[in-house]
């Protein structure tokens, strides 16, 4: 729902006829309607583990002697803290999420699961936790807190919101 000024000038060139936008309405970039929450809810839990950090600097270490050539074939210069955050090339992050899933500690057995910093802004943690066969609906590694609806008023999608430029519309 995030504005995008391709996405808006796309838009722009679409000539749509009266019976089309009585008939199919659509919402302006950067809106969004109050029944987007009907299928969403929100929750919190703790989850423990061995979760590997891609952005360390000993990990990117030892990530850069076995996927540097990978990310130069992908039109990197290199393999570095920004390659790791960049959402391109997806086959790259892909690669070294499936390696960092096959490590295991004699102490810790099978890595959990990575965290890492959202390329969206610093102090965004996010976490990936890897399922595995056997693993039931909800990851082992996680707990639930709490869940219920997601509500208009949540702090955290005001703020959301805020960052994004979305509004309610209705």
């Amino acid at each position: 729902m995030r504005p995008s000024v391709a996405v808006i000038a796309d838009l722009d060139d679409i000539v749509v006829d009266d019976e089309d936008e009585i008939e199919f309405p659509t919402l302006e970039p950067g809106q969004l309607s109050r029944s987007w929450l009907n299928a969403r809810v929100s929750g919190s839990g703790a989850i423990t583990g061995w979760f590997v950090v891609p952005g360390d600097p000993e990990t990117i270490a030892t990530l850069r002697s076995g996927f540097r050539g990978a990310a130069i074939r992908h039109g990197l210069a290199d393999l570095d803290g920004a390659a790791i955050r960049d959402g391109r090339p997806r086959a790259l992050t892909q690669a070294i999420s499936q390696w960092i899933n096959t490590l295991t500690d004699p102490v810790h057995a099978p890595v959990a699961g990575i965290q890492f910093d959202s390329r969206h802004g610093d102090g965004m943690t996010l976490w990936a936790v890897y399922e595995r066969p056997g693993d039931s609906a909800v990851s082992g590694h996680v707990t639930p807190l709490d869940s219920g609806p997601l509500e208009a008023d949540d702090p955290d999608l005001k703020e959301a919101m805020r960052l994004l430029d979305l509004v309610w519309v209705d």
